[in-house]
């Protein structure tokens, strides 16, 4: 069968992302794929294989954005608000600032890893290694955020990104569950003052 004139895979896994991270994976069936994506089930199969295999290309996807998304804000990708010169600090504080600003404005899917990992990951051995090659990459990009360009990371440097992370991962738990505009900033005024003389 053709695929649909105008067809974009990207946006087409998009979609199947979107799908999975409202739903999560047993809630959501191949018809909500079909309806998100205008692709009929055999097209589906052939492009992403089964219904597992969706949501591995799901994690995969928001792996590659999430850890480039970061990066830009971070000012180590080159994009829209990319900006190396100012100190490491505030260039977390715009990071962290995003995503209480998104749950502001009523996104409160939290993050798709935290999601993924919770729901999935501990039945699958693939899933489970998808999402942590996704936060691995994510806190690449934090290290490379407080590094030094063309040094190796300190030791001092990846327990910051790693504590980062943590920090990171659990404010977008903490939008998941509902909490206030006001607990949320305090969490990420909490997060920076751990990197106060960074950068």
């Amino acid at each position: 069968m053709a695929r649909p004139r105008g067809f974009e895979p990207d946006e087409a896994l998009t979609a199947i992302k979107e799908a999975f991270w409202r739903g999560g994976y047993d809630a959501t069936s191949l018809r909500d794929i079909e309806q998100a994506t205008g692709l009929n089930k055999q097209s589906l199969y052939r492009l992403y294989g089964d219904k597992r295999g969706m949501y591995l290309k799901a994690v995969d996807h928001y792996s590659a954005h999430e850890a480039t998304a970061a990066g830009v804000l971070l000012g180590v990708e080159a994009g829209d608000g990319a900006d190396d010169n100012l100190p490491a600090r505030a260039r977390f504080a715009r990071l962290f600032g995003r995503v209480v600003d998104i749950a502001v404005a009523g996104d409160r899917r939290g993050c798709f890893f935290c999601n993924v990992s919770i729901d999935q990951a501990h039945r699958d051995a693939r899933v489970r290694a998808a999402a942590m090659h996704g936060m691995e990459a994510m806190r690449a990009t934090f290290e490379q955020a407080l590094g030094v360009d063309g040094e190796a990371a300190s030791a001092d440097i990846r327990q910051k990104a790693a504590g980062l992370l943590t920090a990171y991962l659990g404010l977008r738990v903490m939008v998941r569950a509902g909490f206030d505009e006001a607990a949320l900033r305090a969490a990420v005024d909490d997060a920076l003052a751990g990197i106060s003389g960074a950068g």
